[in-house]
This record gives structure tokens, sequence and C-alpha cells, in this order.
């Protein structure tokens, strides 16, 4: 059985190693390529989520949420025809990057600090606005209070209406709200996946 590394020579591999530009190297990519994966996992999530894949399939979605008793959440909500209401949410998720500040040498290998940024609830919020009430996020509510007058959509392929997908009849009683979670969920997920990235795997060995 080998006998383990003294603690003179350990210091010296440590030196060694911590000016070794190709291992420095190596440890970068390996953060990078699992945080591109986990990037792909949230926004893979965030496209195949049922709010989504219902949105984009506008006013002739079917109510793959299962949330309504007729209809869809487009014609609910009150998009026009040929709006992409997830489109802005997409741009905003796909911008999310990260960034490797420095590397330090620790027990078991290199250890990076690394900043993520990602959009804020704020930012999500502000590129969605409600189509019928200035100042107000159709995602925000959806996913926080939840969008009132459920019991007054009725839906009909009507030309008239914003979506072509329904209207509201005010003779009906409101009902109670739209509520789906939905983005904060995704972000919850991919910040608490974010932790279980390995960074100072690289070198273990020297060290035991």
């Amino acid at each position: 059985m080998a006998k383990p590394l003294n603690r003179s020579l350990k210091t010296s591999i440590r030196k060694q190693l911590a000016t070794d530009k190709e291992l420095r190297s190596k440890t970068r990519i390996l953060i990078e390529k699992q945080f591109d994966n986990l990037k792909r996992e949230m926004m893979s999530e965030f496209t195949n989520h049922p709010v989504t894949k219902e949105l984009e399939s506008g006013s002739n979605a079917s109510n793959v949420t299962q949330t309504l008793p007729s209809g869809n959440i487009f014609g609910f909500i009150g998009f026009e025809v040929g709006d992409n209401p997830t489109s802005a949410i997409y741009k905003l998720l796909e911008k999310t990057d990260i960034f490797l500040k420095q590397a330090k040498m620790g027990a078991f290998g290199f250890i990076w600090a690394y900043t993520v940024t990602s959009p804020s609830l704020r930012d999500l919020y502000s590129a969605t606005p409600m189509p019928w009430a200035n100042g107000s996020s159709w995602l925000r509510e959806l996913e926080g209070r939840g969008i009132p007058n459920l019991g007054q959509y009725m839906y009909k392929k009507i030309n008239s209406s914003r979506s072509e997908a329904g209207f509201q009849n005010k003779n009906r009683p409101q009902g109670g709200r739209l509520r789906i979670p939905y983005i904060k969920k995704i972000l919850q997920d991919f910040e608490y996946k974010l932790n279980s990235i390995e960074a100072s795997r690289v070198s273990a060995k020297y060290f035991r």
C-alpha cells in the first residue's frame, strides 16, 4: 500500500499545480460545460412547459394546461392574433451566462469563484405586459394572485374579440382567478442545480 504524501511534498505539488495553465484551462472548461448543460435543461423546461406550449399555439391552442373548462389561456388573457407572448421571456432567459472570476488552489484542487447572470423576476414582469391593463404583467398575475374574471370567460371563435378565441361575458359572475405555477419554479430549479457544479475535482488524487 502506497504511503500518503507528506505535507511538504503536498505543498510543493500544490504550488506546481497552481501555476499549471493547462490544468487551469481544464477546470475552467469543466465548469463551463456543466453550466451549459444546466442552462440547456432550464431552456428545455421553459419551452416544454404546458403554459409556454399553449401560449405559443395561439388562439387555436388546446388547453394543454387543463386549467379552463373550454378555450385556452391565450384567449383568456386576451392576446391578439399573431402575438407571441413567450418570446420576450425566452430572449431574456437565453442571456443567462456564467463569468469565472478567479481560481485558487484548495485542499482538493482548483476552486473557482464565479458569477451567474440571469434575468430577475422584475425583468421578466416588465417584458410581459398585460394586453388590456397598463402597468400590469400577465406573467406576474398568472403565477401570483391569479388573473381575475375566470367565471366570465367564454370560449367562442369570434372576429370581434382581441384574440378571436373568447370574450368576457359581464352578465356572468366573475368567478375565480386563473393561477398557474410557471417561471418562478423554472428559475428556482435552475438556481438549485447550480449548486451541483463541481469546480474542484481536478487534481484531487494528489491530496489523499
